[in-house]
């Protein structure tokens, strides 16, 4: 894992044994002397990581945390300060300007490079994120927009024993206003979603923590939340494990609540924004492959579909129905009701068809009236059944046209066709089937409309 780190101190001969300490570390190390060098060189550079003294000229600690999370580009990089000496108000202030940690000097090698590796882990996963988000181009600062808002959080409290979990708990809920749940690390299970998990390690259980933190982070249903795992004194050798096998923070007794509140509160933030970025995501992806007036499914995702379904038709010796569904005498509904009761007849066509399908059928519109329908494992003749049943539901079927109090009767035509491998024969093709299919909706139109036909191929 590669990146930018840069190391903010007063003091050079700091900055020396940092950069020596990173020197077997693939990271480009940048330095800076005070406030507004390093903001200068932010600006800059951007760098994905930013290590700071907690004594930094020019500037208090909290306001120059505040002031790089103002900078376009920086409202999210990871900032780690190093604290010369314990001091809890100090501590409490750099996270609630915006600091992701701080640890307080003598900080082991081993332990600060473990923190840079997961700080820098979180940021690049969020910075992917942001980029499928957005559709591969981040505009500057998009991928690390900070919010102040956030919503009271459902924290998952698992402790040795129901007795400290409920202790535990009990602490959290007086510091802070999310909604805690005792767990045990034997029944870890939260009822209903969960935020946040929160593991208190011991050295005599440490087995089942690191254990419980792996099935975390692998399950699909708990792998976007954040873990925090506390740790009794004894267990605070486990830190450098814990965090390179996935925990979002350490925290090392005794125990400071105010500050647990504040971390819970950062990292709450950081799952809820992710959870916006997701569903920006979700909401694109649909987008790309739904037609926005029907709500159908789009050619973009039909054709890929139908290929798999070819592939998979062939493994298991099935058949494939592909029909084309074309609305009949579609212009005359615009030319004498207006294009707004063209849009409600291929809504309500749309949803008439779904509701005739199975779950793992697809519907596709991939033309102005023009219907695309796959349905697997679906041989000839139950594939013109189903055809004639929907050429018979729609004509039976009146489609009100709004603000008109009137009814409108519409009929299709389907053209059919079959997807199946044959001994000898050239495997079917996405385009060979539509072309099938296609002359079958051709020839139904030419004998009539208002009936289903099948390629004569098929038919053979």
């Amino acid at each position: 894992m590669s990146g930018k780190i840069l190391i903010v101190d007063e003091l050079a001969t700091n900055r020396i044994v940092l950069k020596v300490k990173l020197s077997a570390t693939p990271y480009d190390v940048l330095q800076a002397a005070s406030a507004q060098e390093a903001l200068d060189i932010v600006r800059r550079e951007r760098p994905d990581l930013i290590l700071s003294s907690s004594q930094v000229a020019g500037l208090a600690l909290d306001d120059f945390i505040a002031a790089l999370r103002r900078l376009t580009g920086a409202t999210g990089t990871p900032i780690l300060i190093l604290q010369a000496h314990d001091c809890r108000d100090e501590r409490h202030a750099a996270l609630r300007a915006g600091a992701d940690d701080i640890l307080t000097k003598p900080v082991t090698e081993p332990l600060l490079l473990a923190r840079l590796r997961n700080l820098l882990r979180q940021h690049h996963t969020d910075h992917e994120l942001a980029a499928q988000a957005s559709g591969g181009r981040i505009e500057p600062g998009f991928s690390d927009q900070r919010s102040d808002f956030m919503t009271a959080g459902r924290i998952a409290v698992i402790g040795q024993t129901r007795a400290e979990a409920i202790q535990l708990r009990d602490r959290i809920t007086a510091h802070s206003a999310h909604a805690c749940t005792a767990l045990t690390l034997d029944a870890p299970t939260a009822p209903g979603l969960t935020d946040i998990y929160m593991i208190r390690i011991s050295m005599a259980q440490a087995e089942d923590g690191l254990r419980l933190l792996a099935d975390l982070k692998a399950a699909q249903r708990t792998r976007g939340c954040p873990v925090i795992a506390l740790l009794d004194r004894d267990a605070r050798p486990l830190a450098v494990t814990l965090l390179d096998i996935g925990a979002d923070d350490v925290i090392a007794a005794p125990i400071d609540h105010t500050e647990l509140a504040l971390r819970l509160d950062n990292h709450l933030r950081r799952k809820q924004r992710n959870e916006g970025l997701r569903a920006r995501l979700l909401s694109g992806l649909q987008a790309a492959i739904v037609d926005p007036l029907t709500g159908a499914h789009n050619r973009r995702y039909a054709l890929p579909f139908l290929e798999r379904q070819i592939s998979e038709s062939r493994a298991s010796d099935t058949q494939t129905a592909v029909m084309i569904a074309d609305l009949d005498f579609f212009k005359r509904v615009n030319d004498r009701h207006g294009h707004a009761a063209g849009d409600a007849v291929l809504c309500a066509i749309t949803q008439h068809l779904r509701s005739q399908l199975r779950d793992g059928d697809a519907l596709a519109r991939i033309g102005g009236e023009e219907f695309l329908l796959i349905l697997p494992d679906t041989p000839r003749m139950r594939a013109l059944q189903i055809a004639e049943r929907l050429c018979h539901s729609v004509r039976e079927t009146p489609i009100p046209l709004p603000g008109s109090g009137m009814s409108l009767t519409v009929t299709i035509s389907i053209g059919v066709t079959i997807g199946r491998h044959r001994p000898g024969l050239p495997a079917p093709t996405v385009e060979g089937l539509l072309n099938e299919a296609d002359r079958a909706l051709y020839l139904a139109k030419a004998q009539g409309r208002n009936q289903a036909s099948f390629c004569a191929r098929s038919a053979a």
